[in-house]
């Protein structure tokens, strides 16, 4: 999962990327509230993954987040491109989680996000494969 700092038109670096917010949030040993959630998704939104569709609020997302996290010891990602037109933005990108059991699980992803007129993401559409 990647988190989005801004407007995908003013996005042009990944630097820009809030990556410390899932660096932050998305480990086993840390809060997760809805208000944290809601600083980058908009109140209801959809959620598509490998061909799989869900439609979504805070409330859902906590529950899913905390679930998703609940192994995570670190979370990492390389963002290798980003394309951004009007409130839509493709990023190829490869992550790297650490599991609390001492493992590693590689991905290579696309993800395509979409934004409300607030900037917050309204679509997160993902495909990934794990790499190792």
């Amino acid at each position: 999962m990647l988190w989005w700092s801004a407007a995908p038109e003013n996005c042009c670096t990944p630097n820009n990327l809030t990556v410390p917010w899932n660096r932050l949030h998305l480990t086993h040993d840390c809060d997760l509230s809805e208000s944290d959630i809601a600083e980058v998704f908009a109140p209801s939104f959809l959620v598509k993954a490998n061909g799989r569709t869900h439609p979504a609020d805070l409330r859902v997302y906590r529950e899913f987040l905390n679930g998703f996290r609940s192994t995570i010891c670190v979370i990492d990602y390389e963002v290798e491109e980003i394309i951004a037109e009007r409130r839509r933005a493709v990023l190829p990108m490869k992550a790297q989680i650490a599991r609390v059991n001492g493992s590693i699980d590689r991905f290579e992803a696309m993800l395509l996000l979409e934004f409300d007129s607030r900037n917050l993401v309204s679509l997160w559409q993902e495909v990934y494969i794990q790499t190792s």
